[in-house]
């Protein structure tokens, strides 16, 4: 009969072996090739990006052009969003066709089965959910405007659930995989301060990621072609976060490599970036009493930044 010693040490190999396999397994998704191919098939393929009018969603917009899609991207101005577009198109790669689609992600009168319904006949292969974003508040909820707080819920939730509703049956009938991404954020895993409803909106869609993929694969009759994946977004140097380009804060375009090269590695979700990854395991491994304060101070940098604009 073993030892207790001898079941201690059993346990701890097992519990190496499978943090061993699931740190290979993490760095695998930025190691090897990209499986974005995969949804480049058919004569015409298209992406929908959604709030692609600057920071991560343009970067992520243009990296997908350069990689062969054609696009529809959405914003909320008519006349920023012809100006990305001739940016787009000007990247020095084979010209394709960029569709624009003008939507105010905060007006709850949307037509979600419209805008899909002029699509017909264009093979959407990828949806990247990136419209979003919440200002830095000093007061707690309870001094928020009932009006604002429904404002970041439709940007940051709704839009997305109900244009993913009306997009499915199409996404389904592809003629081949079809992926929706759903653009996250650290916050929704970390307790940050004054941005309380971001953070909850983005858990939303964590989950909403989940769940509707697992709902693909219970209903359907053989693997589904329809995909989910949650982006768990860090620091990022934008227009609309305006802290300074650095290794740990890239630039949107430097950012949109590396979140396009995650898109297909077939996780229910990941952070795109290794570094933030690295940051989220390590703020993991410590009590919240470090961890809290650091935050915070961050958070009040945020705040500063912000009060400048």
């Amino acid at each position: 009969m073993p030892s207790a010693i001898q079941a201690f040490a059993a346990i701890g190999a097992l519990v190496a072996l499978k943090s061993t396999y699931d740190l290979l397994r993490l760095a695998s998704v930025y190691l090897l090739p990209s499986n974005l191919p995969r949804y480049l098939y058919g004569p015409a393929p298209y992406a929908l990006v959604t709030g692609a009018s600057d920071g991560i969603g343009k970067g992520v917009a243009k990296e997908l052009y350069r990689r062969g899609f054609n696009l529809i991207i959405h914003g909320r101005n008519a006349e920023k969003m012809e100006r990305v577009r001739e940016e787009i198109q000007s990247l020095g790669v084979p010209r394709k066709d960029v569709k624009i689609w003008v939507a105010d992600a905060n007006d709850p009168e949307v037509d979600f089965e419209g805008a899909v319904a002029q699509w017909e006949g264009l093979e959407i292969t990828l949806v990247v959910h990136n419209v979003g974003g919440a200002p830095v508040r000093e007061p707690t909820i309870d001094g928020i405007p009932a009006p604002d707080i429904l404002g970041d819920l439709r940007r940051n939730a709704l839009f997305t659930l109900f244009l993913t509703r009306a997009l499915l049956p199409k996404l389904r009938r592809a003629a081949g995989p079809a992926e929706l991404v759903f653009c996250g954020s650290l916050s929704s895993v970390l307790p940050v301060p004054r941005i309380v409803t971001y953070g909850a909106s983005k858990a939303f869609l964590r989950q909403l990621s989940a769940a509707l993929g697992a709902d693909e694969l219970y209903r359907a009759p053989r693997a589904p072609n329809v995909r989910t994946l949650y982006m768990d977004v860090g620091n990022v140097a934008t227009h609309g976060h305006k802290i300074a380009a650095a290794f740990a804060s890239p630039s949107a375009d430097v950012y949109a490599r590396h979140f396009v090269h995650c898109i297909g590695c077939g996780r229910d979700s990941v952070v795109p970036y290794w570094f933030h990854a690295f940051q989220l395991g390590m703020m993991g491994a410590v009590p919240s009493s470090v961890m809290l304060p650091e935050l915070f101070k961050a958070i009040d940098l945020e705040f500063e930044l912000a009060k400048k604009d």
